[in-house]
Parts: C-alpha cells; sequence; structure tokens
C-alpha cells in the first residue's frame, strides 16, 4: 500500500509541475505548426525519461520514482495536447487553457490506471511448439521477472503461483529475477516458499537483480548471495548455473548463469550436451546468447529480462536493435521472450501485460 500511495502522490506533483509550466508555453505558442512541435517535443521528453528509467544508469536509480511520474503525466499530456491541437485546427476554433486542462487530467487519470492495474493483473500466454525430437506431448511452465516487492502485490504473485501449482505442468522454470534489489529478505523467503511441495520439478537460473548486485543504489543489500541460494534450494527448488537437467526421456533443459555475470558465466563452447538426440531447452534470463544457443544444438530458449519493454513505446524502439519480446527463430531453433510476471521499479506498466508462459511441445506430425 505504501508504494501505491508514494506512487500516487509522485503522479499528483509531477501533474502539478506539468499544469504551472505549461500555461505560460501554452500562451506563448499560438501557431498551429508550434503547438503541434510543443506537442510532439513533449512525447519526446516523455520517452527520454522513460529511457532513463528502464535502461539508464544506475547512479539516477533515487531519481527514478519521479522519472516514471514525469514520463506518465508528460505522455498522456501530450496525447491529449496532440488531439486538442488537430481538432481546434479541423473545426477552426480557437484552443482554450481550461479546456486543454480538463482534457489533459482525463487523459492523465486514464493513463495512469490502465498502467498501475496493467501492473496487478497477471495473465496466462499459451505457445506450442513442434520437433521431431518429441514422441509425445509435454507441457511445462516458465516465469520471469517477478521482482517480488518492487512494483507488485504479493497476493498478485501467490494467485499465479497457485494457478501453476494446480495447472497439468509437468515442471517449472523460474527464469531469473524473481526478486530484485528492492526485495526484503522475508519478501525473498516468502516468495520462494510459495514454490516448497509443489508437487512437480522447479528449476532456476539467475537473473541480473536477484542476488541485489545494485543495492547500493537501493535500500542497501537485504539479504547475501548465500542466503538467497540456501532458500531456493531449502524449498526444493533446483539451481541451474550453465548445468544440464534430465526432465524425461525426451527433454534436457541447460541453465545459464546470467549474462551479467561476465566471469562467473561459462563459455557455451566448453559445455557439452550429454544427449543431442533430446530436445534441448536453455532457460537464460537475457536473451542474449540465442544465436551461440542455436549453434550449440538448442531446440528451444526462453528468456525474459525485457519486459516487453514495460512503458510504451520503448519495446517498438527496443525491438528494432535486438529481440525483446515474443517469438525469435535461428538456425532451426526459437527463442521465446516473456513479458514477465511483473515489471520493475514502480506499479506502472504501459508495454505488453504481465505474463508468464505455458508452453507445450508436441511430435511433428
Amino acid at each position: 500500500m505504501r508504494l501505491f500511495l508514494q506512487w500516487a502522490l509522485l503522479c499528483l506533483s509531477a501533474f502539478a509541475v506539468l499544469t504551472a509550466v505549461r500555461f505560460p508555453l501554452r500562451n506563448k505558442f499560438k501557431k498551429t505548426v508550434s503547438k503541434l512541435a510543443l506537442d510532439a517535443a513533449e512525447l519526446v521528453i516523455a520517452t527520454v525519461f522513460a529511457v532513463i528509467v528502464m535502461a539508464g544508469p544506475v547512479f539516477f536509480r533515487p531519481l527514478q520514482p519521479l522519472m516514471f511520474a514525469l514520463y506518465a503525466v508528460l505522455f498522456a499530456d501530450g496525447v491529449a495536447a496532440l488531439v486538442y491541437t488537430v481538432f481546434c485546427s479541423v473545426a477552426k476554433k480557437e484552443q482554450r487553457f481550461a479546456v486543454a486542462e480538463i482534457l489533459s487530467a482525463v487523459f492523465c487519470i486514464l493513463f495512469i490506471v490502465y498502467g498501475t492495474v496493467n501492473m496487478q493483473l497477471i495473465n496466462v500466454k499459451y505457445h506450442t511448439y513442434k520437433s521431431k525430437k518429441i514422441s509425445s506431448e509435454h507441457t511445462f511452465v516458465y516465469l520471469a521477472d517477478l521482482h517480488t516487492g518492487s512494483a507488485q502485490n504479493f497476493s498478485t504473485a501467490k494467485k499465479a503461483v497457485d494457478e501453476i501449482k494446480s495447472s497439468s505442468a509437468e515442471f517449472i522454470v523460474l527464469c531469473g529475477d524473481i526478486t530484485d534489489d528492492y526485495t526484503t529478505k522475508d519478501e525473498m523467503l516468502n516468495t520462494f516458499a510459495l514454490f516448497k511441495d509443489f508437487g512437480k520439478p522447479v528449476y532456476y537460473v539467475y537473473g541480473n537483480h536477484d542476488r541485489q548486485g545494485y543495492a547500493e543504489y537501493a535500500h542497501g543489500r537485504q539479504y547475501t548471495p548465500e542466503e538467497l541460494e540456501n532458500a531456493i534450494i531449502s524449498n526444493g527448488i533446483t539451481i541451474l548455473k550453465d548445468e544440464f537437467a534430465r526432465i524425461n526421456s525426451e527433454i534436457i533443459i541447460l541453465g545459464r548463469e546470467d549474462y551479467s555475470e561476465k566471469e562467473g558465466r561459462a563459455d557455451i563452447a566448453g559445455l557439452t550436451n550429454p544427449d543431442p538426440s533430446s530436445y534441448l531447452i536453455v532457460a537464460d534470463h537475457q536473451p542474449n546468447g540465442f544465436k551461440e544457443h542455436a549453434s550449440f544444438g538448442a531446440d528451444l530458449q526462453i528468456s525474459g529480462h525485457t519486459h516487453a519493454g514495460q512503458l510504451f513505446p520503448l519495446g517498438l524502439f527496443y525491438s528494432i536493435a535486438a529481440p525483446v519480446y515474443g517469438d525469435y527463430e535461428e538456425q532451426g531453433a526459437v527463442m521465446n521472450i516473456t513479458s514477465g510476471a511483473c515489471g520493475w521499479r514502480m506499479p506502472f506498466r504501459t508495454s505488453a501485460h504481465c505474463n508468464y508462459e505455458v508452453i507445450t511441445l508436441q511430435p511433428v506430425e
């Protein structure tokens, strides 16, 4: 509840600042072309804040909550202003500040409510892949980017885990960033306790946030890497760090150490597939190594990390340079990137929904 109150106050403060700045600017620019340029500039500035929040240097962490709020109100106001400017131009009417302010407030409220609610709902996405290596149907679930304590109610995560537990999945893969730099020790312990006595195998690979490598920019380290590892193992979860595990007679999984661990992550060329005839799943939190895994003989890679951009339109921009969300193919292999079961830092998401993935493997007919 504290996080949501902080978020609401930040949004109100950002809107107040926006109103104070916008009044003299709107009066200064009278021509339609100038107003359209101002509206477009506002959208660009909002996008810059989104980039800094999601991909900026770590020393910006203390300012990120405010930047989230500034992104939200600037983007919503920019869209509202653009709509109003175009409408007045077409209808040949003069813009009124009071009308613009009301329209901006409505757009901001709708945008903020949507993004906040969107972060609190975890959906299920279903995927089916076929292979000659599979002779009978198999189903499993993978979940990434839960970021416990960062942006979502614990009850939301518990509900999703309960759904997974009651599903027909043969095994579960936790694909990194299940915890976060902002996760307390109790939250960490309670999260992994959800998977105790799960009734089906649970595998885990590390993400770039789990071990609180950036905790100095948050609230300080809340638990050690050793405490994290003990909590995972004590709840019956198998950690895979550049290690293979046999799922059944047809499927093998390789769990990778996270890409951020430059010295600890093994070179894929130095690993040996224990059974190339089996269907090989590679679980790697970040989707960076897909080409190498495909060359190694992977049939399916499952990854997270990107949050599908989390803040619109980042996902669109990121997808120009690298895989972000959905299915990608390489040398006969498929990589599925989830949007994540949560987001990061603040309870706000405007790009894609929170998901966990249900994967069905079928034989080629």
